[in-house]
C-alpha cells in the first residue's frame, strides 16, 4: 500500500487519510533535519504530532503568503472559525480536533497561537523584557503545551519547563532573524534592552550600529539561556524516549542563539551546523541524558516562579507566578 493510501494508526482518521499520510510525511522529512527520530513515537501519537506541526505550518504559511495584513488577517480568522466550530473545518483542522478530542490537547492554547500571530501582522515594537516573555509564550510555549499530552507529558510540574523551553527557542529564533525582521519592520529586541545598549529600533531597521546592536544581542542570548537551563531541569518529566530529543534541540539551538548574538552568520539551522559542531553538540546531549538527574534519580530543583513574572496565571506556568 502506498503512503498516500496508507489506512492511519488510529481509525478516527480514516476519513481524512490522505491529509494525514501527507502530514506524516511532512513532518517526518522535517524531525530527521533537526536530528530528532520520529520513528520513536508511537504511530498513534505520530500521526497527532504531525497533524500538530501541520496546522502551525498552515497558519505561518497562510501568513506568510498573504498579500496583505487584512488578507492575513483574514486567513487566520478563517482557521480560528474552524477551529471553534464557528464554520465546518477543512480536512487538515478535522483530523486535527478529532485528535485533540481523543489525546487530551489543550485546544485552548491555540488562543494564545492566534494572538501572538496577528501582533506579528504590522509594524512590531516590544516595550521590554515581559512583553517579549508574552509575545515568546503566545507563538511558541502554547505550541509546546498542545505537544506535550501528545508526547506522554502526564506530570503537571513539567508543563513551566515545557513553556520555558518554548520562550528560548523563540529567544534564539529572534537572535537568528534579526535582519530578516528588520527587512518586515519588525524589533523584537526590547527598547529596554536597546536603550541601555544606547540604541533605538529605529536603528536595527536601518541595520546601523552593529557594534551597539551585539551588546543587546549578547544580554538577550543571556535570557535565552536562563530558560534554556530552566526547561533542561524538568527533562526528568519528559518519556526515557522523548528526553534525548528535548535536550539536543535545547543544546543545539542554545548554541545557535550565542553565535548569532556574536554575529556569526548561521545557514539552516541545525541542519545547517558543521559536522565538528554537530559531533559536539551529540556527544554533549549523550553525557547529559545519562547524568543521575536526567535519569529520574531525585527530583528535579524547584522551578524559579520569576520567570513567569509576565505571563504568571498563563495555562502550564509556575503556579508561584501568580
Amino acid at each position: 500500500m502506498s503512503p498516500s493510501t496508507a489506512q492511519p494508526a488510529w481509525p478516527g482518521y480514516r476519513p481524512w487519510a490522505d491529509t494525514v499520510a501527507d502530514c506524516h510525511r511532512e513532518f517526518t522529512r522535517v524531525a530527521r533535519s533537526f536530528w530528532l527520530i520520529p520513528e520513536i513515537i508511537p504511530p498513534v501519537a505520530r500521526e497527532d504530532v504531525a497533524l500538530l506541526y501541520c496546522f502551525c505550518r498552515r497558519l505561518d504559511d497562510a501568513v506568510d503568503d498573504a498579500a496583505t495584513p487584512a488578507a492575513a488577517t483574514a486567513a487566520l480568522a478563517a482557521f480560528q472559525n474552524e477551529l471553534t466550530g464557528v464554520v465546518p473545518p477543512r480536512p487538515l483542522v478535522a483530523a486535527f480536533l478529532a485528535g485533540a478530542a481523543r489525546s487530551g490537547l489543550p485546544l485552548g492554547c491555540a488562543s494564545a497561537l492566534f494572538d501572538g500571530m496577528r501582533s506579528d501582522l504590522g509594524p512590531v515594537r516590544i516595550d521590554d523584557d515581559d512583553s517579549l516573555i508574552r509575545y515568546a509564550y503566545q507563538v511558541s510555549s502554547a505550541v509546546g503545551l498542545m505537544l506535550c499530552p501528545l508526547l506522554g507529558v502526564r506530570d503537571p510540574a513539567a508543563l513551566p519547563g515545557a513553556v520555558d523551553l518554548g520562550i528560548a527557542l523563540q529567544l534564539t529564533n529572534i537572535l537568528l532573524g534579526v535582519a530578516d525582521d528588520a527587512a518586515h519592520d519588525r524589533v523584537y529586541i526590547p527598547r529596554t534592552r536597546l536603550a541601555a545598549a544606547g540604541i533605538a529600533p529605529e536603528d536595527v531597521i536601518a541595520g546601523s550600529d552593529t557594534v551597539r546592536l551585539r551588546s543587546a544581542l549578547t544580554g538577550l542570548a543571556g535570557l535565552a539561556e536562563v530558560y534554556y537551563r530552566s526547561a533542561e531541569q524538568t527533562a526528568p518529566l519528559v518519556p526515557l524516549r522523548y528526553r534525548h530529543g528535548i535536550l539536543l534541540l535545547s543544546r543545539v539551538y542554545a548554541g545557535l542563539g550565542r553565535e548569532a548574538a556574536r554575529g556569526a552568520r548561521t545557514f539552516g539551522g541545525p541542519a545547517g551546523l558543521s559536522p565538528a559542531a554537530k559531533l559536539h553538540r551529540l556527544l554533549e546531549v549523550f553525557a547529559l541524558a545519562w547524568t543521575p538527574a536526567n535519569l529520574g534519580l531525585g527530583h528535579p530543583p524547584r522551578h524559579d516562579a520569576a520567570l513567569h513574572r509576565g505571563i504568571a496565571g498563563w495555562p502550564g506556568t509556575d503556579p508561584a507566578a501568580a
